[in-house]
This record gives structure tokens, sequence and C-alpha cells, in this order.
């Protein structure tokens, strides 16, 4: 069987030094959008560069820093997410000597028609969201069973054609096959997740650390087995602002 599933494990073993490392993932493969694994080492001030007219965000894979963008400051924990104010003119994590921050950076050019539709009464964008993944709302799906747990980290509606959520289970569990030609998407794999996935013909071992893009209108599906565990993120990247109606399949949970 081919593998025609595109798949990149981190470099999680770089060793301490003084300058941050950083790798460019999936170059173009997603339009106007930019993925950066990023390692911040070391004690001081690590910038992050923002653009005008782009949303910048970032994924917290491994370690805890001190996030600083203009008039906030925000501890930020592995496994967490933090979107920057729109427009912010400085960012920078600031780390004690011993501290070690790996981060996946995603920087999203926003069309003539995302800006358009950004609600200017809305707070949202303006200034930091951080939200810690096991605290975020849990949400039902048909295609998953009741044994997983399903979590929205991005609703739709604040950043314009981007969503984001967590799946996690104890196998052994699935993800049904479906597919959503609407949308682009994007699996990371978070701590200790062991699945398989699977895109049409073709199938994947994908461990943690690792981000997985799912071909294009693929019928795609998730399994994991007994004593492994499913633990991974989604990231959705809709076509066009009506593609979001996809979300309506996701029934949050009031807890």
């Amino acid at each position: 069987m081919k593998n025609t599933i595109p798949v990149h494990q981190l470099k999680m073993d770089i060793s301490t030094g003084k300058n941050d490392y950083e790798e460019e993932i999936f170059n173009g493969a997603i339009p106007d959008l930019k993925i950066l694994h990023r390692v911040s080492m070391g004690k001081g001030s690590h910038k992050i560069t923002c653009q005008e007219n782009y949303v910048t965000f970032l994924l917290t894979i491994k370690g805890i820093g001190l996030l600083r963008t203009n008039n906030e400051q925000q501890i930020i924990e592995e496994e967490s997410f933090a979107l920057l104010p729109l427009g912010v003119q400085s960012t920078e994590i600031i780390l004690k000597e011993d501290q070690r921050l790996h981060y996946l950076l995603f920087i999203k050019k926003l069309s003539d028609n995302d800006i358009e539709n950004i609600n200017p009464q809305s707070d949202l964008l303006k200034k930091l969201y951080y939200r810690r993944f096991k605290d975020c709302t849990p949400y039902t799906e048909e295609i998953k069973s009741a044994n997983t747990i399903s979590r929205t980290i991005l609703p739709g509606g604040i950043v314009p054609r981007v969503a984001l959520g967590t799946v996690e289970a104890m196998g052994p569990d699935k993800v049904g096959a479906h597919s959503h030609p609407m949308l682009e998407q994007l699996f990371v794999g978070l701590s200790d997740n062991l699945i398989k996935v699977y895109a049409d013909n073709a199938s994947i071992v994908m461990k943690e650390f690792s981000i997985v893009h799912i071909p294009l209108g693929s019928t795609h599906w998730v399994e994991v087995e007994a004593h492994c565990k499913m633990n991974y993120m989604w990231m959705d990247f809709f076509l066009t602002k009506d593609g979001e109606a996809w979300l309506n399949t996701h029934k949050p949970i009031n807890e």
C-alpha cells in the first residue's frame, strides 16, 4: 500500500545551546499558512515577529515559559494554545536559565474577505486568547464513541476560517470514517499519542510529537489499539466562510 499521507516527526532531542532552533513544516501545503516548529532555549527574551494582516498563534508542545505581548503576560504550559492579539507590535517568550520550550507557531494570512468578516466590536482578537487544552469545552460527535473525550480549543467565529480541538481516548477506540472537502486539516500528535490514521487507500502510524496533513477531500478515520492512547489535536482551515457550518456537527456538553 502506498503511503500518501504526509507526516512530519518533530525533533524533540535538540541539544541545549545559545541559539534557538527553527524548522518549517509542510512548506506551501496549505495556502497562506506558514508552520514553524520552534525551540526556545535558555535564559532571556525570545522574540516572535508578527505581520500586519496575519494572525499568529502557537501550540505549546513541551516545556513552560512566560509569554509577554503588548501589556499582557501569561505563563504558558504544555499542551496549551495562545492566539496573539491582531496587530500586536511586540511579543516575546521569557525563559529562565534551565528552561526549554517546544512550540508550533502558525502564521495565517487573512484574505480581504477575512478582514471584512472580523467583528470590529469583538475583543477576542484584541487581547491575548490563552487556553489550556484540559480546561476547554467538551463536545460530542456522531463519528466518535462515548469513551472519546473531545474538546473545542478555538471555536469558529474568532479567527476567520480557523477552528481547533482535541481528541482523547484509551484504546480500543476509533473515530469513524468521514470526509470534509470544505477544509484543509492537520493532526498534531500530543503526549503519548499512538494511533493509526487512514485516508482512502493509505495508512500511517502516528506517534506523539508528530504532524499529519490529511489529504484534502479524502475519506479518513482513526483507530487506537488496546492499551494505547489516542491524544491528538485537529486543526481545521476552511476554504470559505460557509464551510464553517461543518462545526455544527460538534454538540457542546454542559459540564
